[in-house]
């Protein structure tokens, strides 16, 4: 990894891309029958009652990530590896316009980029590599002899879980919290931008929205996302003092 003190932190879904991936892959999933599909139903079922405001985010986050793991259980590694890159291969398309100028303006400006999401590591490591960014983190499920166990290692999606994430990969690192940038659009992302000199909540859910005019965060939508990065690392010169 880069030496660069200055890190941009890059949320994919719902921020890069439209959609969720772990959803997309879980349904290619169910499709080719290859994963217990009872299980993979009650993901789906979790994602309801939480959009229906029956159960709450961090309650919603643990119930899918083990219910989703539950569904991989005795599924073979490279089974779900190859069919998360066909799944790419259909969803690649909608990756918003601006994603690959954004990447190219933080890679300018001297920033080293880390993708992090909730999405299972086997969809956002396809993204990294459409990117060029070799720094990825996603959920990761208990692999063992070339099949999965049925338990999480990393429920990367979970509340707080991006901040501790983003302090493994740069342990050791000289990296300036006040001159690092964050793009994200939910509540899952506020650990980082509480930490990061530079958050931009991009179109935000309404959790993070709140604590955007709370926090004084700036906010972004696909038009403009571009010109509010720029200002942002305008902030963030060798000249400007160190903020916090």
């Amino acid at each position: 990894m880069s030496n660069e003190s200055k890190a941009a932190v890059l949320d994919v879904d719902g921020t890069l891309y439209p959609g969720a991936l772990g959803v997309e892959l879980l349904r290619a999933l169910m499709a080719e029958g290859a994963c217990h599909r009872t299980r993979a139903e009650g993901v789906f079922e979790v994602l309801r009652q939480y959009k229906q405001a029956a159960i709450d985010f961090p309650t919603m986050a643990a119930r899918a990530y083990t219910l989703y793991a539950q569904a991989l259980e005795g599924v073979r590694c490279d089974t779900v590896d190859a069919l998360a890159r066909k799944v790419w291969e259909g969803e690649r398309h909608k990756l918003f316009g601006f994603v690959r100028p954004l990447v190219a303006l933080l890679r300018e400006a001297g920033y080293w980029s880390l993708i992090i999401s909730g999405s299972p590591q086997e969809m956002v490591q396809c993204v990294a590599d459409e990117l060029g960014i070799s720094q990825v983190r996603g959920a990761l499920f208990t692999r063992r002899e070339g099949h999965y166990t049925g338990s999480v290692d990393l429920s990367s999606g979970a509340l707080g879980e991006k901040s501790r994430i983003f302090d493994a990969v740069t342990r050791g690192q000289d990296v300036r919290l006040e001159r690092c940038f964050a793009l994200g659009d939910s509540i899952t992302d506020s650990a980082l931008f509480e930490r990061m000199g530079l958050p931009l909540a991009f179109e935000p859910e309404p959790a993070l929205q709140v604590l955007a005019q709370q926090r004084g965060w700036a906010v972004a939508t696909r038009e403009d996302v571009l010109e509010r990065t720029r200002r942002l690392l305008a902030v963030s010169s060798p000249e400007s003092p160190p903020r916090g």
